[in-house]
């Protein structure tokens, strides 16, 4: 299935049946920005462990944190500052997982992705790690109608393949982050 538009923001995501272990769904799920597939090598995913956690309603993905001021900063000082929030370099200090997507195949294969809100639209920023560092490689604005979209798409799949199909309302919506 594909959500979204892979030449701005999408994902494309299949169920593999004879890949299905019970419990355990598993199957192909990239993210695509800006026609660009992540991760870039082929790899399983388990469904039904990485959609609960990316489509929970407080995951950055779902619920992208709102902040003005680092959304209208330049786009390579913006990424500075979510890796240095996110991975700071002393140990003492505590990570900012807010801004971080919670994709696990995205990253063990050596990729990050940011998103933050305006409170109406979205920037999805993917960075790659290069020798220690987290370098830019990709970035997208994406309407706030445009990002919803995609993500009730990703909910409609998870919802098809748990067998879930009777979810109320309120766990199945959108939290009205973006406008």
């Amino acid at each position: 299935m594909l959500t979204g538009d892979p030449y701005k923001f999408g994902f494309l995501i299949e169920k593999v049946d004879d890949w299905v272990y019970e419990p355990y769904v598993n199957g192909l799920m990239f993210l695509f920005l800006n026609g660009q597939g992540y991760p870039d090598t082929l790899t399983t995913t388990t469904l039904s462990a990485e959609l609960p956690e990316l489509l929970d309603d407080d995951s950055p993905l779902v619920s992208p944190r709102e902040d003005k001021e680092l959304y209208n900063m330049e786009s390579e000082e913006r990424f500075e500052l979510l890796a240095r929030l996110t991975y700071p370099e002393s140990i003492e200090k505590k990570s900012d997982l807010s801004f971080v997507v919670p994709f696990h195949e995205i990253n063990d294969s050596g990729y990050a992705v940011f998103t933050i809100s305006d409170g109406s639209d979205v920037i999805v920023s993917v960075g790659k790690w290069d020798g220690g560092r987290l370098l830019q490689i990709d970035e997208r604005e994406v309407s706030g109608r445009e990002y919803k979209n995609v993500i009730a798409g990703l909910k409609r799949f998870y919802n098809e393949i748990s067998g879930d199909k009777k979810k109320s309302a309120a766990k199945v919506k959108l939290r009205k982050v973006i406008k």
